[in-house]
């Protein structure tokens, strides 16, 4: 089915559609003849993701909101989302000359508010807000390996091990993990049960209480404000991606899967645009 003649920003584009298509070939296509075109309800998720609106408001030239929850929900269910983020990064990370599988990442958290929806939420006493914790994996260029999501008050050390148990068995080719200094406690955890380095990368006066000058020596300098460190800016871009999203400002979502199921939808879109990009014209 082509597109609209007025299609929204979040509706997918013909290369786009070209893509993903085989990726649901196989087990929504079974039986009887769909009443609404599969590309159509796909459109109908990223309407609800792009612009963060509740499922009713859906637009009335898409097909009926609770059709496309309901198939939102079933692949939330199912693992849908993260099988398609798996094969659209893997084939990206091919384009671009690389090994489908990282030997390299990057993890990191971000709190976010909840509403009076309900589900597991508690206090970050760090980051002052009452809500949930999202963790994440990304590989050297950003994109996403894993994502976890939970209450708040969860110290990232504990949050970082419910993210990257039993991931050895899934990137094999892993080694080495940057993160900042909350995760400085998972290091022999990390290499002990993974057989992964986990490097703390921070500013070199962080933890420093002083230092000695010789005479005539100038101190060295500290900066303030904000700066750049190295790999673990990677991980800050991921999330400013994410939050182009409007869903994601607030997390509204009773279920923490189904905030992760819309993460991995999210990092989906970004492939999606990416590799349609490179399709020869």
């Amino acid at each position: 089915m082509p597109c609209p003649h007025d299609p929204y920003p979040s509706d997918l584009s013909d290369d786009e559609w070209e893509v993903v298509a085989p990726l649901f070939s196989k087990s929504e296509r079974r039986g009887r003849k769909p009443i609404y075109d599969l590309r159509r309800i796909l459109d109908g998720c990223f309407y609800v993701l792009r612009g963060g609106i509740a499922w009713r408001m859906m637009a009335h030239d898409l097909p009926p909101w609770r059709v496309v929850y309901d198939h939102f929900s079933q692949w939330r269910k199912t693992g849908k989302w993260e099988r398609i983020n798996e094969a659209l990064r893997e084939r990206y990370r091919v384009s671009r000359g690389r090994d489908p599988q990282p030997s390299a990442a990057v993890i990191d958290s971000q709190s976010v508010k909840t509403t009076q929806i309900g589900g597991p939420r508690s206090y970050d006493g760090g980051k002052k807000v009452t809500g949930r914790k999202r963790q994440i994996l990304v590989d050297t260029e950003g994109i996403l390996l894993k994502v976890v999501v939970h209450s708040a008050d969860l110290h990232d050390k504990a949050g970082g091990m419910l993210l990257l148990a039993w991931l050895h068995l899934l990137f094999p080719r892993l080694v080495l993990v940057w993160s900042d200094t909350h995760y400085q406690g998972l290091k022999a955890w990390a290499k002990g049960h993974l057989g992964w380095t986990i490097e703390v990368v921070k500013h070199w006066w962080t933890g420093v209480r002083g230092f000695w000058c010789a005479p005539g020596q100038e101190p060295p300098e500290v900066l303030t404000g904000f700066h750049v460190l190295p790999r673990r800016w990677v991980v800050e871009r991921c999330f400013s991606w994410l939050l182009t999203n409007r869903r994601f400002v607030v997390d509204y979502e009773r279920l923490p899967k189904t905030d992760e199921a819309f993460i991995y939808m999210a990092m989906g879109r970004i492939l999606l645009r990416r590799l349609a990009k490179a399709l020869p014209n």
